[in-house]
């Protein structure tokens, strides 16, 4: 078995559709012609070029909706007071949830408007992997923002960040870690869910990588540090605070060869991830997180032995740059073997069922578009995966907990509630989300999609290529006549050819363009439904 071969096979449509869709949000045919057309070595390299950091999220309330005296519509809150200076605290909170709301959609945008670019699902993946919460929308900004920053980096370097950000200090409780009362909540999630996992339990307190005693060591080398509440001045950066530092010398048990963390202050905590990361399991730990991430949930003796173990070997041998071991995982042979295996995340489904098909948030105006990019935010909320916050620590189950794996994601509540929002984004109509009833119109452009299918008037051809386009996956026969029902029930073929070969004729006749559009409305609203469609 090849293994991590470089694929060598056909490199069409499928693969880079394969390719794009775990590496990036929905898909487009034009990003994956664009894919076609450089090859795989030249997207892999697309795909990992760095990008200037976007611009920054935007208020996109009116002023007369959001009174902010610091941010008028169309201007960046990031740099505005954190705790806005006003009469009273019912407004504060209003002008800091419009902040979040601002967030929480800029988000989903950068997401949409990625092209062909992993970062911004690596973004997630580091999101998901060091989970911190909070409510102000500053913190929110600059924790994600330093990810961002580092998705496409270090490991070692990004834990070190992460370690001292304010929202992980509060999070956790960093914040409380003194020399007087230690606090071994970060240094437990450090060890357990961060950088090199529990292992097996083989005696009292000590388990295959590291011992409670390391937990309580640990949180010793890491007080001091703190964050000031969000009232007070300079609340988004942490500071060292040296007598609430546990003074000495500190050592680690025989999980890490008895190594001393000699007394170093403010610089302490970054000696020890340093010894932390001489462990070999550090690198396998990430590459299994980042395996689950982007190829398959099921980890084998074989698969433990012939991708996880040389892949660790490649981030160990380029100083825990993540990067150049991804790049030999995507292009390999094992990578597009690994089809079909996935159900899609609800970020993944939403955006994969308005980019598929040819829609974004409008650009009519900063209004408009955020507010749409907040309905998938808050749609996706629904659907158990709302950014910035986690159902707990260990981050979205689908991703680390047995049996069921991705299969979390599909649940007696959640799995209609999938269906009726990729159809509704076709068709229009009512969605019902956290009891708060959205009046969506039609949203994807139905004809444009047609358009874009050469002899889209056989209707064979046309459901085809819109199978290929929204599955990449080859439907049976049966399936096809059944599609072909919807579009034109009990009708022979030349029904839809003639019908959609006179509109094409004549495009400015709205009783034509009506019925064909109505017709691939019910199609796609239909094929956005199967359960094809929810996988990848």
């Amino acid at each position: 078995m090849p293994y991590l071969d470089t694929y060598s096979g056909n490199w069409s449509a499928k693969e880079a559709r394969h390719l794009l869709k775990r590496t990036s949000f929905g898909v487009s045919q034009a990003l994956i012609e664009q894919s076609v057309s450089l090859g795989l070595s030249e997207t892999i390299h697309k795909l990992f070029e760095e990008k200037p950091l976007p611009n920054l999220p935007l208020k996109y309330e009116f002023d007369d909706e959001i009174n902010d005296p610091d941010v008028n519509y169309g201007e960046t809150w990031v740099n505005a007071q954190p705790y806005p200076k006003v009469d009273t605290n019912q407004d504060r909170n209003r002008i800091l949830r419009s902040r979040n709301r601002s967030l929480y959609a800029w988000s989903f945008l950068q997401m949409q408007d990625a092209g062909i670019s992993i970062r911004e699902k690596l973004t997630l993946f580091w999101h998901n992997h060091f989970v911190a919460e909070n409510t102000n929308a500053h913190r929110e900004f600059y924790y994600i923002n330093t990810i961002r920053k580092n998705a496409l980096g270090n490991f070692k370097e990004l834990t070190k960040q992460i370690t001292i950000d304010p929202n992980m200090l509060i999070y956790l409780s960093g914040n409380q870690n003194s020399d007087k009362a230690p606090n071994e909540n970060y240094s437990r999630e450090l060890l357990e869910l961060f950088t090199i996992g529990k292992g097996l339990s083989v005696g009292n307190g000590d388990y295959t990588n590291y011992t409670e005693d390391d937990v309580i060591t640990i949180a010793k080398v890491l007080t001091g540090w703190r964050a000031r509440w969000i009232r007070h001045e300079d609340p988004l950066n942490a500071y060292f605070t040296n007598n609430r530092h546990t003074k000495g010398n500190k050592t680690l048990s025989h999980r890490f060869n008895n190594a001393v963390i000699s007394e170093n202050g403010e610089n302490e905590y970054k000696d020890l991830i340093d010894v932390i990361f001489q462990q070999d399991e550090c690198s396998r730990f990430i590459i299994r997180k980042l395996y689950k991430w982007f190829v398959n949930s099921e980890i084998s003796s074989d698969i433990e032995t012939n991708i996880i173990e040389p892949l660790a070997k490649i981030v160990r041998d380029n100083n825990y740059e993540i990067a150049p071991a991804l790049k030999v995982l995507l292009a390999s042979d094992h990578f597009f073997e690994n089809t079909f295996c996935m159900i899609k995340s609800p970020v993944d489904l939403m955006l994969s069922a308005t980019k598929s098909l040819l829609f974004s948030a409008p650009k009519t105006s900063i209004k408009a578009e955020y507010e749409f990019a907040y309905l998938l935010y808050i749609a996706c909320t629904d659907l158990e995966q709302s950014i910035l916050h986690h159902p707990d620590v260990a981050g979205w189950k689908a991703y680390y907990q047995k049996p069921l794996y991705y299969k979390t994601w599909v649940n007696t509540y959640t799995l209609p509630k999938r269906l009726e929002f990729c159809k509704v984004i076709v068709t229009g109509g009512d969605l019902l989300i956290d009891k708060k009833k959205y009046k969506i119109p039609p949203l994807i452009p139905v004809l444009l999609v047609a358009s874009s299918i050469k002899n889209a008037e056989d209707p064979n051809i046309l459901i085809t290529e819109l199978a290929n386009l929204l599955f990449n996956y080859e439907i049976s026969a049966e399936q096809k006549d059944s599609l072909k029902e919807i579009l034109i029930p009990g009708l022979p073929d030349f029904e839809w050819t003639v019908e959609y070969s006179d509109f094409l004729a004549n495009p400015t006749d709205q009783g034509l363009r009506t019925s064909v559009e109505n017709k691939l409305r019910n199609l796609i609203g239909t094929m956005v439904q199967m359960s094809e469609f929810q996988i990848m």
